[in-house]
């Protein structure tokens, strides 16, 4: 019990983190990419925030703006809907790979069945600046061979855990129809992959 109050706490701080105003750092990259228009609610679910710009870029050049911001953060928190209730848990793999997004779970977790089920999810993400990025979108359940050895030679451990034997299964699922809420130096820009 204490164990998943503390998670619930850990989370709840992590998701807070996400709506404070973000630190400006000299050294983030500035927003001088065509942009579109100002946003005064939030992408997905309508919420007041602090004023956001939609980036006119393509969903490439999205990917690529989320990708490297996940290089600088770790874990990442998926969450799901159980219940008619949000689910949060701690992920640690993230993959750009073919012009999508993937994550990885394995398929015995409940998360994995809660993806299943419904496949809206939000990930969040904190970098070593405080920063906190959002990822909203759909999760596309889907295995691929070629995944599976990108993960398991970047990470030979889980070789020992999953898709061997007897052994429980990796899931994969990349993110479609992703947006972001992607802090930078002159704001948080909302980025469509």
């Amino acid at each position: 019990m204490i164990k998943k109050t503390l998670f619930i706490l850990i989370a709840g701080i992590s998701f807070a983190a996400c709506t404070s105003t973000t630190v400006k750092e000299e050294t983030e990259t500035t927003v001088k990419e065509a942009e579109t228009k100002v946003a005064e609610t939030d992408a997905i679910t309508g919420a007041s925030s602090e004023p956001a710009t939609v980036l006119a870029i393509s969903k490439e050049e999205g990917l690529t703006k989320v990708s490297d911001f996940l290089k600088d953060c770790h874990p990442y928190f998926l969450a799901t809907i159980e219940n008619d209730a949000p689910a949060v848990r701690p992920i640690g793999i993230a993959l750009n790979y073919e012009g999508k997004l993937w994550f990885h779970i394995g398929e015995q977790k409940a998360s994995f069945r809660q993806i299943k089920n419904n496949p809206n999810v939000q990930i969040a993400s904190i970098n070593s600046k405080g920063q906190c990025m959002r990822i909203f979108g759909k999760a596309v359940i889907m295995d691929n061979d070629s995944v599976d050895k990108i993960v398991f030679d970047k990470y030979p451990n889980l070789k020992e855990m999953y898709n061997t034997g007897d052994k429980q299964k990796l899931g994969h699922f990349y993110i479609s129809e992703g947006i972001a809420n992607l802090p930078t130096d002159s704001g948080t820009v909302i980025v469509k992959f």
